[in-house]
């Protein structure tokens, strides 16, 4: 019966991506992801377009979403055990740091690995060496924005002892900027564009896909013991992405329908900003065409994390890291790769 089934989602993403017959009537396969924050920043909308336009269904899945406050309380809710979740979407470098200190998780796909983020700062701070003994806003110590932060700062100088950190949910952080609770805050592109119109003067200092081009971003990863027994689920999880993120770059409009229906809706006030930050994105290639994890961006993220003491049992390897089989069956199933961006 399995195999009768895999073979039927097979011709339904057949179908999708040649723009033949609607899939099949197979009931859908469950799986529940942990997504950091709601509503999503615009990097995290192909989970949500693929939602939208039904792509999950095509590859016979029914993918619920649970969110969470922020990068680091999706990990921990991912590895809790407690949480009911099939899967994540959580920060690079903390997967890398909890699998090596043995957690049972592996990644298997992403969805953008450069690092979609910007260094807003204050008016009158003119670069990064300016934010010496000024206060920068972050979730939590090792979070998206702390590692984000010091990515920047380690090459301009200056470390964890040379600023101030305050506690900022994700919620909270241009607030805090703009209400001059904070200095500096690493935030999404939209929110940069949103804090300019909000306190005129507001600048970004650093966008992390061109000043760190080989941090890794975010992974989907998931306890290996669920990767080992239904593979074929997540695998079709990971081509329904795929498809996803390579619709997404010929379909600006629909991008904006997902944006209007499921972004914060302060954006809503300034359709603009959607815009603007989709041909951004779409300039700079954040969304992955294909798997998402080239060796040199797990490489360098390694050493960087190694550089932190993050590794307390040895740097972990590409394959320690990762389920190539699923990731490799993935691409497999969507024609290979494309593009000379995942290098």
């Amino acid at each position: 019966m399995k195999t009768m089934k895999n073979w039927l989602f097979a011709i339904a993403a057949a179908a999708m991506v040649l723009g033949m017959v609607p899939a099949p009537a197979v009931q859908a396969e469950t799986l529940v992801l942990g997504m950091p924050v709601k509503p999503p920043p615009l990097v995290h909308l192909p989970v949500y377009y693929a939602i939208d336009n039904g792509i999950f269904k095509l590859n016979g899945l029914d993918v619920k979403v649970k969110f969470f406050r922020g990068g680091v309380a999706t990990y921990r809710a991912a590895v809790s055990g407690k949480s009911g979740l099939d899967l994540a979407w959580v920060p690079a470098p903390i997967a890398m740091v909890g699998i090596s200190k043995g957690n049972g998780q592996k990644v298997f796909h992403s969805m953008a690995f450069l690092f979609e983020a910007q260094l807003a700062v204050a008016p009158g701070i003119k670069g990064v060496k300016d934010l010496r003994g000024k206060t920068i806003g972050i979730e939590g110590r090792g979070g998206y924005s702390h590692t984000g932060a010091l990515a920047v700062l380690g090459p301009n100088g200056l470390s964890d002892k040379d600023v101030k950190y305050i506690k900022t949910p994700p919620p909270a952080r241009v607030p805090f900027l703009v209400k001059k609770k904070a200095d500096a805050v690493l935030i999404h592109v939209e929110q940069v564009l949103l804090a300019q119109k909000l306190r005129p003067g507001v600048s970004s200092v650093a966008s992390l896909w061109t000043y760190r081009p080989k941090y890794w971003y975010g992974v989907f990863m998931a306890h290996n013991s669920k990767l080992q027994s239904n593979s074929d689920a997540y695998t079709r999880f990971a081509v329904a992405m795929m498809q996803s993120n390579r619709s997404i770059y010929k379909d600006k409009a629909g991008f904006l329908k997902t944006a209007r229906k499921w972004a914060k809706g302060v954006y809503k006030k300034h359709p603009g900003i959607m815009s603007t930050t989709y041909d951004e994105f779409v300039k700079a290639r954040i969304w992955a065409v294909n798997n998402g994890m080239p060796k040199a961006t797990v490489d360098w993220t390694n050493a960087f994390n190694k550089k932190r003491g993050k590794y307390k049992k040895g740097v972990p390897s590409y394959t320690d890291l990762i389920n190539t089989g699923i990731a490799d069956a993935a691409l497999k199933r969507v024609g290979g790769p494309i593009g000379k961006s995942e290098k």
